[in-house]
């Protein structure tokens, strides 16, 4: 599996526990976006000790390819990171399916960023390690995320109720699924 891949803007790479502050530094920045729509998870979220252990698990997932993050960077700035990208629940054989997931600093949505690094790593994923279906998990009042899923070819499926608690409330989501054919 590929760890770093550029496409016409950006470099996207998979990053270790060395770059804990990079991380933290885009979640203090985009909190306020953030907490909106994602499980935030424990008290200590905002603090150096808890990315660099979070940054460890991934990287342990990521070589057992049951996960991979990449985080983005534009090409002229490769210091900053400006979103992220993941696939989790990498399920192979027979499933060959994974749950999407993806945030934007918000000072560069709606730029084409995120559309951008998706094209890139689906394909990648879907010949390197098989997968055919992509699932994305999005709140229904989440009108950007929706949009820019349908873009690129992830189609509605329907309501999983109660899917994902979110600042303590269980809230629903709608199930979107992108089909590689190989």
């Amino acid at each position: 599996m590929r760890f770093e891949l550029t496409t016409d803007r950006l470099l996207l790479r998979v990053l270790t526990e060395s770059s804990a502050q990079q991380v933290l530094n885009f979640y203090k920045r985009n909190a306020g976006i953030f907490e909106k729509y994602e499980p935030m998870g424990s008290e200590d979220f905002y603090t150096l000790s808890h990315q660099q252990r979070v940054l460890d698990f991934e990287y342990q997932n990521t070589l057992k390819l049951t996960m991979i993050r990449y985080w983005i960077f534009e090409k002229d700035d490769p210091d900053k990171i400006i979103g992220t990208i993941s696939f989790r629940n990498i399920i192979r054989p027979v499933y060959e399916c994974c749950t999407v997931g993806y945030k934007m600093d918000q000072a560069y949505i709606n730029q084409g960023f995120c559309t951008e690094a998706l094209e890139a790593t689906i394909p990648l994923l879907a010949k390197e390690l098989g997968i055919h279906r992509f699932e994305a998990f999005i709140l229904p009042d989440n009108e950007p995320s929706i949009h820019m899923a349908e873009k690129i070819g992830f189609k509605y499926e329907g309501i999983l109720r109660d899917k994902i608690t979110i600042d303590g409330k269980r809230l629903d989501h709608c199930l979107f699924a992108y089909l590689y054919d190989n």
